[in-house]
């Protein structure tokens, strides 16, 4: 059994491939200015918090470009995993969404058993023993939602 399709892969591939085009392409065109001066560099204005006079002073802005990039990278990587994620889903599901907010009402013994349920797990830690499962679970209470 293959766990993703070719028509999901294909689909991912295409979503990474323009997901990493449109970061590159944002990052290329950003013009980082050296400092003629410390006193011409700290009259500029950031509403964002870009200025970083250490870095301009020491570091070619070249590589400022770089990491500014890699931590563009960094922060937007997850959102992207998420969409992956929701393509990977749509081939078992028909309605899959991102950022979905679900409403409910969980019972007090429900609250009760997974504070019980944690305390067995941290308990099995901290001796050192197997860590519980669901599979070797037995009476067990059912969780009650609503």
């Amino acid at each position: 059994m293959v766990a993703i399709n070719s028509k999901t892969r294909a689909a991912i591939k295409g979503y990474l491939e323009g997901f990493i085009k449109g970061l590159i392409d944002e990052y290329k065109g950003r013009e980082i200015l050296k400092p003629v001066s410390a006193r011409e560099y700290l009259s500029r204005y950031s509403s964002n918090g870009e200025l970083k006079p250490f870095q301009a002073a020491i570091i070619p802005p070249e590589l400022i470009r770089i990491n500014q990039f890699e931590r563009g990278l960094s922060t937007r990587l997850g959102n992207s995993l998420e969409e992956c994620a929701r393509l990977i889903a749509l081939e078992h599901h028909q309605d899959v969404r991102r950022g979905y907010d679900i409403e409910a009402q969980v019972s007090n013994s429900a609250f009760a058993e997974v504070e019980i349920q944690k305390q067995n797990y941290e308990s099995a830690v901290n001796k050192k023993q197997e860590k519980p499962n669901l599979r070797q679970w037995k009476g067990h209470v059912p969780l009650q939602i609503g």
